[in-house]
């Protein structure tokens, strides 16, 4: 299994996301739901920086750590 470093995302301190680490995802919950999606959402944005994001079909590849879709 790859070495992953938990962190939290940036946002504004108004936004109440605890700094206490204890509550991050363990990487073996977020694995064990990536394996079991078919269906994933990649998020981006167009060029003149409106969202876009759209449904994929995809897989997990645990033993090379990788998301493929199509």
């Amino acid at each position: 299994m790859v070495n992953v470093t938990r962190t939290r995302p940036q946002v504004p301190a108004g936004y109440g996301l605890s700094t206490d680490e204890s509550t991050l995802l363990d990487w073996s919950w977020v694995e064990t739901r990536l394996i079991a999606a078919r269906n994933y959402w990649v998020a981006s944005v167009y060029p003149d920086g409106r969202p876009h994001v759209s449904p994929v079909w995809g897989a997990w590849l645990p033993s090379d750590q990788r998301l493929v879709f199509g």
